[in-house]
């Protein structure tokens, strides 16, 4: 099923966070949010979250496993990167599968290693993993590889279209490269 955005708008008081927004996305079908700061993209995917809730408008088709990459990784900084997936995917995935992923991802050496000894780059590579192992059919990444050097991205770009093909993919980003490497639809917001 589509998920339909129709003139969706968020306000706080007199400052408009989202002007009335409207689009389409076909199930499986990715998508690159581009625009300026401050042009609503993040607060469009917390509406689609239910983390907040909108001034106007509707959103339907939403399925029911949606997983996230927030802009900050939201990690336990005292917990490994092993355990900070785990947490969040309860005993729903093997161990073994979330150390692959965490491998694959170029983080061998710092499975066991408390997150806040990380670099930046790790940790987001913490969060994406947390994110594409839950069992979703719905993935908004919100600037999901900031922060990432040249090779380390085309790297994580390539698990994450593995690991979400024929699933549903919204990301913003800032980098029209990005949205060319992924092969998605750009929208401009």
């Amino acid at each position: 099923m589509a998920i339909v955005i129709e003139k969706l708008t968020k306000s706080y008081g007199e400052k408009l966070a989202l002007p009335p927004f409207s689009l389409r996305v076909e199930p499986g079908e990715i998508v690159c949010l581009l625009g300026q700061s401050g042009c609503g993209k993040t607060t469009l995917f917390r509406l689609m979250l239910g983390l907040e809730t909108p001034t106007g408008g509707t959103v339907t088709g939403l399925p029911e496993g949606i997983s996230a990459v927030f802009q900050e990784d939201r990690l336990c900084p005292a917990f490994s990167a092993v355990a900070n997936v785990a947490l969040a995917l309860g005993r729903q995935v093997p161990k073994g599968e979330i150390v692959s992923l965490l491998r694959s991802l170029g983080l061998g050496d710092a499975l066991q290693k408390p997150v806040r000894e990380l670099s930046g780059g790790m940790q987001r590579r913490v969060a994406i993993a947390r994110s594409l192992l839950y069992p979703a059919e719905l993935f908004l990444m919100d600037e999901p590889f900031k922060g990432l050097d040249e090779d380390t991205r085309r790297q994580v770009m390539d698990t994450v279209l593995a690991r979400t093909k024929g699933k549903t993919l919204l990301m913003v980003t800032h980098d029209p490269e990005e949205a060319a490497y992924l092969g998605g639809r750009v929208v401009r917001m």
